[in-house]
């Protein structure tokens, strides 16, 4: 390799880490912000929702029309216009079929979910094309309503934004993750939505309050039920704000009927969380659980209560040890004009919706605008003409061309050279009188659509009466049944934060019989409890973590204390007051407190603690010390061994190299093989020589040892 990198030196690409950022990876991240996850605040899609109904307008998949296999569809969408695969862009069109969707922008023919977690049938088994309310998002793409732009390989042109005749994002909802940015935005009820817009239409600057009773809180297709009113008029406000959702769950003698999961969650996944509480012991009151859901019934998933146990308890349980109580954590991110992600509130994107209506409005009545000035111009000519026809038909029948005869028309009749074409081109069927009488009710026609149209241009106030106007006819798009809230706001009910016993709710926290071991796993074996003191783990590579037991679960299993345990040296449970001493190959030791360092939970993988000198060095210790009188750190190297007392080790910050402790041997390749901590010989050499003669007890970090255990240590 080194050769061939000689012979082509221009194989070597020689590019600072900023200059590599900002070419490659600040690119990325910009288009997978504005181009694929983040939805738009203006007709609330994402790139590859937008094309993809783009695409099935252009194929007039309308309402009505025969549906078309969804292979096709989406292969036409990564073809023309989105080149990111047909899987993900089947499974965009999926959801927006799916029966759990609030408002169902594609009918769907086929298996397509019905509840959370559903997989649909292959694309080459379903059919698809636009609903009515789909349809109404690009009804006036014909109309030149919005600006269009080449795609990704110029053959095509695209629109940057769909004409969207109701908020997509408010009603549909939508989830994200981009780089830097995720948006979580739910779903909420169309009619409400549809009224809200009127009135801030109307009112631009209405209350809070009124906003809140207009939009009260989401509504889920999937149903649910919103748990108190913490944090929904935050999120409404501001756009960020958390609160607590709810599955249904009903008690029928013995059993637990779940038929509503809150958003986001699977029904597999409440089933395996259900199957491993009762394997585990935590909710030994099951006797069994049934999956009834089909496609006739929607979903029903049974749990059943053994004898001598309550359905109400086995109830609690549910809601407390799975998902079907969970917070969801709104975030409203979405792009704006410039494609540049930022929070809204629940105003500011019906703002943004009105916004795209006005505009909408106001492009395509410059569009018909023209259209009607045109055509206005051409028939101002013929009925010019048709006041003296008998005269135009003796100008054309005396020329000797095609351009004699227009330039005698433009002599004799006063009008320019398209009216003039326009009079040439004309059928004979047009010089009846019959056709007079139809031109002049043509004219007066134009004249009327021309008035009203500058005024929508000229005039803002005129533009909202229209919006206004076409607000209520696309909420009889919502009329339906189906479009009755499905989601509970149940401002009444607290969230179920605990688990539950025949004694009433028990409070939900870490098991006290936790216990550390040296081998760094949490488990029931021996060790020191967890409850006593701060976890801690060391790492060969520098590495220490401390933990207070944050996130393990009430019933013990063994349970890693980190997800990388590879080159674990030791670790422990710290005493209240101790510090811990780390000590490298090379003679230096760190002393570190536990309080300058974060913990973290089961599943944090350590932070920085002693810096190492080179390749060769490594942590060869971890000592739990309590700085008494008389405490002290043996350490022993291939030419001697050496005492330090611990209180002359200064305390030092994470991250640092250490204080040199053990010197070595000059010109000599000596390095640390050893060390422990110990009190009571720390009263010169010679009483710590005589204590070895003597046999004594050394205590230390692992427990009382003899010296001769403490050799064979060392000797490991």
């Amino acid at each position: 390799m080194t050769a061939v990198i000689e012979q082509n030196p221009d194989l070597v690409l020689d590019q600072s880490a900023d200059d590599y950022w900002n070419r490659y990876q600040l690119t990325f991240a910009l288009y997978s912000v504005s181009d694929r996850a983040i939805p738009s605040a203006f007709d609330g899609l994402k790139p590859g929702q937008r094309r993809l109904l783009y695409q099935m307008h252009d194929s007039k998949l309308l309402p009505g029309n025969k549906p078309q296999k969804s292979s096709k569809v989406c292969s036409a969408v990564t073809g023309n216009l989105h080149p990111h695969g047909g899987a993900s862009m089947y499974g965009a069109a999926a959801l927006m079929a799916a029966e759990f969707q609030r408002v169902k922008v594609i009918d769907g023919q086929g298996a397509f979910p019905r509840i959370q977690g559903d997989i649909p049938a292959a694309d080459r088994y379903t059919e698809m094309r636009l609903s009515a309310p789909g349809a109404a998002l690009t009804a006036e793409l014909d109309d030149h309503a919005v600006p269009m732009v080449q795609t990704f390989d110029g053959e095509w042109t695209e629109p940057t934004m769909l004409p969207a005749q109701w908020p997509v994002l408010l009603c549909n909802g939508a989830v994200g993750i981009a780089e830097g940015w995720a948006t979580k935005v739910p779903a909420h009820n169309p009619r409400e939505v549809m009224a809200a817009c009127r009135a801030l239409l109307a009112r631009p600057n209405t209350t809070d309050d009124t906003l809140v009773k207009l939009i009260p809180g989401p509504d889920w297709g999937c149903g649910a039920t919103v748990v108190g009113t913490a944090g929904l008029r935050e999120y409404i406000t501001t756009g960020r704000g958390a609160f607590t959702v709810r599955g249904t769950v009903s008690v029928d003698g013995k059993h637990c009927i779940i038929t509503e999961l809150p958003p986001g969650v699977a029904s597999n996944t409440v089933q395996d969380r259900i199957r491993a509480l009762v394997e585990s012991g935590e909710m030994s009151g099951v006797a069994d659980m049934s999956d009834l859901t089909d496609r006739r019934n929607g979903l029903r998933i049974v749990v059943t209560a053994k004898r001598g146990h309550s359905a109400e308890t086995i109830r609690d349980q549910l809601l407390a040890l799975t998902p079907l109580e969970s917070t969801f954590a709104a975030s409203l991110v979405a792009l704006d004009e410039d494609r540049v992600p930022r929070w809204w509130s629940v105003r500011e994107l019906i703002s943004a919706f009105l916004h795209l209506r006005d505009s909408v409005v106001l492009r395509r009545s410059e569009y018909r605008l023209d259209k009607v000035t045109a055509r206005r111009h051409l028939v101002a000519g013929l009925m010019t003409i048709h006041l003296d026809i008998d005269a135009a038909v003796a100008v054309i029948r005396g020329s000797d061309t095609v351009d004699d005869a227009r330039q005698g028309l433009q002599e004799r009749f006063k009008i320019d050279e398209e009216q003039a074409n326009y009079v040439l081109g004309l059928q004979l069927r047009r010089l009846t009188k019959l056709d007079v009488i139809e031109l002049q009710a043509e004219a007066e026609k134009l004249d009327a659509e021309f008035a009203a149209l500058t005024e929508l241009v000229s005039n803002p106030d005129a533009r909202r009466k229209v919006i206004d106007q076409e607000l209520v006819e696309t909420a009889k798009l919502f009329k339906g049944p189906e479009f009755d809230r499905r989601t509970v706001l149940d401002y009444e009910a607290t969230p179920v934060t605990s688990g539950s016993d025949e004694d009433g709710p028990r409070e939900r926290k870490v098991n006290a019989a936790w216990r550390l071991d040296d081998r760094g796993v949490f488990s029931d074996s021996d060790g020191d409890l967890l409850t006593s003191g701060l976890g801690w783990a060391v790492w060969t590579d520098g590495r220490v973590k401390f933990t207070t037991g944050s996130g393990l679960p009430y019933k013990i299993r063994d349970i890693p204390v980190a997800p990388d345990i590879i080159g674990l040296l030791r670790s422990g449970v710290l005493a209240d007051g101790y510090h811990l001493a780390m000590v490298t190959r090379r003679g230096k030791v760190l002393r570190i407190d536990p309080a300058a360092v974060n913990p973290q939970g089961a599943a944090g993988n350590g932070v920085a603690g002693v810096k190492l000198a080179d390749d060769g060095d490594e942590v060869i210790a971890a000592l739990p010390i309590s700085g008494e009188n008389g405490e002290a750190i043996l350490s022993k190297s291939e030419k001697g061994w050496k005492v330090t007392e611990v209180a002359d080790i200064p305390v030092k910050g994470r991250g640092g190299a250490g204080v040199g402790f053990h010197p070595f041997i000059k010109g000599e390749d000596a390095v640390l093989s050893a060390s422990i901590s110990a009190t009571g010989f720390v009263r010169g050499r010679k009483s710590v020589r005589a204590e070895k003669r003597a046999k004594s007890t050394i205590k230390g970090s692992g427990g009382d040892v003899t010296p001769a255990a403490y050799g064979a240590r060392l000797a490991t």
